[in-house]
């Protein structure tokens, strides 16, 4: 039976922070479902979607599930065997509490090496200096076929430091405004998340001085509650590590900060935290399979919070845990964040770049964490005071400035003294990159400054197929 859906449900608790995600996997390894979440100030009764192939008569309806880790209730529900490169509609909620305005979205297509991609990729998003970002992505997100979070999201647990909150809690309600401010995007497109240092937990005085926020908002809770990514589709773990298969190209997504031997947070960042499994080995299970696959899928991209490589430093401890994997199984790109700026390093492994973006075999590393947050200067582009300067910065000072940077740095011998592995780099500005995959040799990488709207740097990177 169609449900008419021309107006606004009125409601006593309407669902908030509507947000998709890629899910489900066919038997070819397509991903054939999408996740739909969103908050509620109350339990309800149901968790539903009504969906439909038109905005005015939704006949079918998903019915998910309802949890709480603190005060609100996070819903998921998961659309199953959708058509691919469908435009749906929806809305979500619940009849009685409240039923949102009507969303769509395109689900996505058959794995095809014939497919393009277009997406964008950023880490280190918050909502104070977040405006740029927000307005480039509201400006160019139906250009975009998914975004791709590296982690670091919202900043709630930078709240205290913010004007009004230094004796008051605000974690949640900062997460509920950054997602809220999302919501008019990934309400449409997938919004894909890997953990950052900043999903960890909240160490506000309000936290750490109160039993019940202590227990209930540590260890990435909050995090793993709010999203749903695609891990029970892929063998992953909770929100922490999953992959995901889509067009020309495997997806994956890593936990940086616990899940390796010597990773920042592996057990402790102010509380303690970790002890998810063993991603290691899933993650070389999931390369070898992606690896078997090229004929179908030809590329394979990774992305993470941590970078491996910045300048003329290594980070030792995840260089010594992925970056074999990442060579023996021809990883082709790897995403990162945390590190407040821009950086697209030359292919490398081992410390030794290559010279040239043709036909290389090694990853290619490609820092993207200047979207905009508090611990970021304001605009830069009007602040005279701040040049683009290139010298590389006192490592002990990337990243955060509210908990002390836990990376093991090392200076990379194979570039000498002074020497870097970066191709180009951008300081003290905000900015995302943007990525096109034109087809099974070639990708079209592109990063933009977000105030301006501006490309300030671009690259294509080209391979045979064997």
């Amino acid at each position: 039976v169609a449900v008419a859906v021309a107006v606004e449900s009125a409601s006593n608790d309407p669902p908030q922070q509507l947000h998709i995600a890629f899910a489900g996997k066919d038997a070819k390894g397509n991903s054939n479902g999408m996740a739909v979440s969103w908050q509620t100030i109350n339990a309800t009764q149901t968790s539903i979607v009504q969906y439909g192939l038109n905005s005015s008569a939704l006949d079918m309806i998903a019915t998910g599930s309802c949890s709480t880790y603190y005060a609100t209730f996070d819903h998921h529900v998961v659309l199953q065997n959708l058509s691919p490169s469908t435009e749906y509609y929806y809305r979500v909620g619940d009849i009685d509490a409240g039923m949102s305005k009507v969303y769509s979205f395109t689900s996505a297509p058959l794995s095809s090496q014939d497919t393009t991609v277009d997406f964008a990729v950023w880490g280190d998003l918050g909502v104070i200096h977040g405006e740029s970002t927000r307005q480039f992505l509201d400006d160019h997100h139906k250009d975009y076929d998914f975004l791709w979070h590296a982690g670091d999201i919202s900043y709630a647990d930078d709240a205290f430091v913010h004007l009004d909150c230094d004796t008051k809690f605000c974690y949640e309600d900062t997460y509920n405004e950054y997602m809220n401010d999302m919501q008019e995007i990934v309400a449409k497109v997938p919004y894909m998340v890997t953990p950052g240092n900043h999903e960890a937990e909240c160490h506000s005085p309000a936290c750490l001085l109160d039993d019940l926020r202590k227990e209930k908002l540590r260890n990435f809770t909050a995090y793993n509650h709010r999203f749903r990514m695609p891990s029970a589709e892929s063998g992953g773990v909770l929100n922490m590590w999953h992959s995901f298969n889509f067009g020309p190209v495997h997806f994956i997504s890593l936990d940086t900060e616990t899940a390796f031997p010597g990773a920042p947070e592996e057990h402790q960042y102010v509380l303690p935290c970790g002890g998810f499994g063993d991603m290691l080995s899933w993650l070389e299970k999931d390369l070898q399979q992606a690896n078997a696959e090229r004929e179908l899928r030809p590329w394979i991209f990774v992305a993470s919070h941590h970078p491996m490589y910045h300048g003329g430093s290594i980070n030792k401890p995840l260089q010594s845990a992925v970056e074999g994997m990442f060579m023996q199984y021809g990883v082709d790109i790897y995403f990162s964040g945390h590190v407040h700026s821009y950086e697209r390093d030359w292919p490398v492994f081992d410390g030794v770049p290559d010279s040239s973006y043709y036909n290389t075999t090694k990853p290619v590393h490609i820092l993207v964490g200047g979207a905009g947050n508090d611990e970021m200067a304001g605009d830069q582009v009007n602040e005279q005071s701040y040049a683009n300067n290139d010298e590389e910065e006192d490592s002990s000072k990337w990243g955060d400035s509210v908990v002390p940077n836990t990376d093991k740095w090392v200076r990379n011998k194979n570039v000498g003294d002074g020497g870097t592995v970066a191709a180009d780099t951008d300081k003290n500005f905000f900015g995302i990159g943007v990525v096109h995959v034109l087809n099974s040799t070639t990708v079209h990488f592109e990063y933009f400054r977000t105030t301006l709207q501006e490309k300030k740097d671009e690259v294509f990177i080209v391979k045979h197929l064997n």
